[in-house]
């Protein structure tokens, strides 16, 4: 059995020095994160298999000003996980980096979303031994289990490694199929309360909560979408999910729930019967849907279901208003459809956030005025306006290859407000001006302030949301200035 370590990235000291008063103020508000749910289900598969598991959070050290090399030294594992999503990037680097120095021999492996896309660059950086790509849990335990056993590396699937001064991707490891089989993660080796003192993706305020996969992949082949989970929907069936709801009330007092999944909505009749559930148990909870809904495949009755169910909080990623680039990015949106929910969850008084995505291949000025128009002229209280992110390995990066440079992949301030990435037809500045644009005249709106105070779920923290506003209109200005330089964008 091996000492294992997990570790989660970070991204809080690539944002902080650049506003120290801002960061003064309100610290608790200033940061966006939720509970590091891939690694706490990988601990559980692993502590399930005999091995002793760790896991720390490096947004937590470093909100509390603690020292990770100290952290790492008191664990002494034998092997160390780290994952990232691509704005924490170089913290990935950062920590591989330290555990080599705490000890050489510590076999080191990155996971996570961002490894699965960049594994050759992530694979350059000698202190990392080994990329898993893709679904963990399967494969951690195989990898660990080799690792201890010394068999070939090679014999595992789903994982790449250095050999013979190059990169050997093994093959690919089938997903898994019966989620209801895999362990609840491991709630125990985290701070739950830490979460709640801070932001989360969904914007509802400070609360106790617990994020949740209900379900895993999406079928619909969107050319931006990293894929991954596959394109093979799979369900927990609607006991399963429960049963986790109810021990995480029960024996962790947890009030609400971030459901994570790609597609919750894709199978509707276990939408319904997972509200059922929820109502029939007389679960007093509140849950939200961060980025888990397809916005045409939502009917009245369903939206009913959800707000009794205790509903509060939903996203809806339109992307664009262009028909024609949803056709290109192979979304295929029913717009009028998106419109109609949108009006039937005001009506419900759901909080609700639109997604929109400015800059796509071949994107014209009007197109992206259009989805700017779409969004003002919405019910919706709450948006976000994104810069298009070709991610590597994704249909977009390559299809569009030739115009992406390489340097626009310095991940070193990067985030999807600014990241340094235009396929449209238009000036670069343009197209960030155009997105500064849609954020100042959504936010402009008297009748949106109204639509905010009166459905914000938590109203003794709107200034939670008040803060995220501000940042993403002045601040991101000054964090793309600053990080990127004036020549890092492609001049498309």
């Amino acid at each position: 059995m091996a000492k294992v370590l997990l570790i989660k990235g970070s991204d809080i000291l690539r944002l902080q020095p650049l506003f120290p008063i801002l960061w003064k103020i309100g610290e608790s508000y200033n940061f966006a994160m939720t509970p590091p749910l891939g690694i706490m289900a990988i601990a559980s598969v692993l502590r399930n298999k005999g091995h002793e598991v760790g896991i720390i959070d490096l947004r937590e050290i470093e909100l509390k000003k603690q020292s990770l090399k100290e952290e790492i030294e008191k664990h002494s594992p034998e092997i160390v996980g780290i994952s990232a999503i691509t704005t924490e990037a170089p913290s990935l680097h950062t920590i591989a980096r330290l555990v080599k120095e705490v000890d050489k021999k510590t076999f080191v492996i990155a996971g996570g979303p961002h490894a699965s896309s960049f594994t050759q660059k992530v694979l350059s950086d000698p202190n990392i031994d080994c990329v898993v790509i893709g679904e963990g849990e399967e494969t951690a335990h195989d990898l660990v289990d080799a690792i201890v056993r010394k068999r070939d590396l090679g014999e595992v699937r789903g994982i790449a490694y250095r050999k013979n001064g190059g990169v050997l991707l093994t093959p690919a490891r089938p997903y898994i199929d019966d989620l209801d089989a895999l362990p609840f993660p491991a709630w125990d080796l985290v701070d739950l309360d830490f979460y709640g003192r801070y932001r989360s993706m969904a914007s509802v305020g400070l609360r106790k909560y617990m994020t949740l996969f209900t379900s895993r992949a999406c079928p619909y082949r969107c050319i931006y979408c990293h894929n991954l989970f596959g394109k093979n929907y799979r369900t927990r069936s609607p006991e399963n999910v429960l049963q986790e709801m109810e021990i995480l009330v029960k024996d962790h007092g947890i009030e609400e729930f971030e459901i994570l999944d790609d597609i919750f909505n894709l199978d509707i009749p276990r939408a319904h019967a997972i509200c059922d559930l929820i109502i029939k148990k007389k679960l007093r909870i509140g849950f939200s849907f961060p980025n888990a809904l397809r916005g045409d495949r939502l009917p009245f009755d369903l939206l009913r279901k959800f707000k009794d169910a205790g509903l509060n909080f939903t996203s809806i990623a339109v992307e664009t208003a262009s028909p024609r680039l949803q056709k290109l990015i192979k979304k295929n949106l029913n717009l009028d459809k998106i419109r109609e929910a949108i009006r039937e969850l005001h009506k419900l008084r759901v909080f609700t956030r639109g997604f929109f995505m400015l800059g796509f291949p071949t994107e014209t000025r009007e197109e992206m005025l259009s989805t700017i128009r779409f969004a003002i002229e919405s019910e919706l209280p709450s948006a976000m306006f994104f810069i298009v992110t070709p991610f590597e390995g994704t249909e977009m990066e390559e299809q569009f290859h030739e115009k992406i440079q390489e340097k626009s992949y310095s991940f070193a301030g990067y985030d999807y407000f600014t990241a340094p990435f235009n396929l449209s037809q238009e000036n670069t500045k343009d197209v960030q001006r155009l997105q500064r644009y849609a954020v100042f005249r959504f936010n402009a709106s008297p009748w949106r302030l109204y639509q905010i105070v009166s459905t914000f779920p938590r109203k003794h923290h709107l200034y939670v949301y008040a803060l995220g506003v501000m940042k993403t209109f002045f601040i991101r200005k000054a964090e793309r200035n600053i990080l990127h330089g004036k020549n890092t964008p492609h001049q498309g």
